[in-house]
């Protein structure tokens, strides 16, 4: 059950970052990110209660309050990518560090995969390498290697900052880590010079990519609290299966024949690490 939720997640989060994306086409990624962790924010104070008594405070706030603080980084940077170069390409090397972290982080804290779950794992990372479209020449894409590489160390510190909280705090650390994120983004945008609230017509995106990404947030944290974060975490990483799939069908992106190896290899992986 833990690994069907964190595949459920990947597809949500997935979905929700070609959303962030695509409105940041139209807005600085600073202020779609504070916007839609401001609504989400409501969201998860309204789910809170449902899973604890009392509000978590401590050590769990402030893991995630970090988790929060590192999370907003890999949005803005992620969703800046994802505006302005080759989706598939930013998408899957986020995924492929974003993976690798969380793995050797749950070995050295002790954690021991299945062997079945290792071969899952090692599959899972050439099969994000083939994603890319190669078209790494064309400076979009090279630039997006380095946003999607820097994106994805931010999601890594995200989920293992988020899994140090214990299961008693409930849905509160998400509280914590979006309360921090709109804190801090609301200081930012006005420094940096931009908008802190976007365009009317960009709020119905904005509220879109916001509470999927915390649907997204509460079956990962439902997940790893059931399980190695090791295997959870490479389930989640799959999230560019979805998010390269719209953009061929919206943008017209072309998935060529090694990117239809890398989505085969991806579904063997996860199907190695359910029976690991």
């Amino acid at each position: 059950m833990p690994l069907v939720l964190a595949g459920i997640a990947s597809l949500v989060f997935g979905v929700a970052d070609f959303v962030g994306g695509f409105v940041t086409r139209r807005a600085p990624a600073i202020t779609v990110v504070w916007g839609s962790q401001l609504l989400s924010l409501g969201m998860v104070l309204a789910l809170a209660p449902l899973f604890s008594d009392g509000v978590a405070v401590g050590s769990a706030m402030w893991w995630g309050a970090g988790a929060g603080a590192a999370g907003a980084l890999g949005l803005v940077v992620f969703y800046h990518a994802l505006a302005t170069t080759r989706v598939a390409v930013v998408a899957s090397v986020a995924a492929v560090v974003g993976t690798a972290a969380p793995i050797i982080f749950g070995v050295v804290v002790g954690e021991r995969p299945s062997v079945l779950a290792w071969m899952g794992m090692a599959l899972a990372v050439p099969a994000l390498a083939l994603l890319p479209s190669g078209e790494h020449d064309s400076g979009r894409g090279g630039r997006g290697v380095w946003l999607g590489f820097v994106a994805g160390l931010a999601f890594a510190l995200f989920g293992i900052l988020i899994s140090r909280t214990g299961s008693d705090s409930g849905m509160w650390p998400l509280a914590w880590a979006r309360l921090a994120s709109v804190v801090l983004l609301g200081i930012a945008a006005p420094a940096m010079g931009r908008p802190l609230v976007a365009a009317r017509p960009a709020w119905r995106f904005i509220t879109l990519a916001g509470l999927l990404d915390m649907a997204g947030n509460v079956l990962f944290l439902l997940a790893v609290r059931r399980e190695l974060l090791s295997l959870v975490a490479v389930i989640m990483s799959l999230y560019p299966v979805s998010t390269i799939t719209l953009a061929r069908i919206v943008y017209g992106e072309r998935v060529v024949r090694r990117q239809v190896g890398g989505l085969g290899l991806a579904a063997v992986a996860v199907v190695l690490i359910a029976l690991g």
